[in-house]
């Protein structure tokens, strides 16, 4: 069995339990391992709405990481989901968003409104 089927077993079963610390780490290593670029990119968006700041965090930094590995994200799906982050009112997400941010910014030449410092 392919590494990418076993991830997206792993995955899907951890959103099914709903387990959070793991979800924590899978959403980075989908992110950054596997070759489905779109069902990576909605398990994320999917996370990125997660009640568990650090899972949201991690779901909007694995954005980041797609737009890298793959060049290219569903702007309808993605792009509101980081704008949101940027303005999250944990600092982890906020942080993690602009991380993202500057990925998407870099990578797909998308543009965002940015708290004030």
């Amino acid at each position: 069995m392919s590494r990418t089927v076993l991830l997206r077993e792993r995955v899907e079963d951890a959103l099914l339990r709903d387990e959070s610390i793991e979800l924590e780490d899978l959403v980075l290593e989908l992110s950054l391992h596997t070759e489905e670029r779109e069902w990576a990119e909605c398990c994320c968006a999917q996370l990125a709405k997660h009640r568990n700041a650090q899972v949201r965090g991690n779901a909007l930094l694995g954005l980041g990481h797609l737009a890298r590995r793959f060049g290219r994200l569903d702007p309808h799906r993605v792009k509101r989901l980081v704008q949101i982050g940027l303005f999250d009112r944990h600092e982890y997400v906020r942080r993690q968003a602009e991380s993202a941010a500057a990925d998407l910014e870099i990578f797909l030449s998308w543009q965002f409104e940015k708290p004030l410092a």
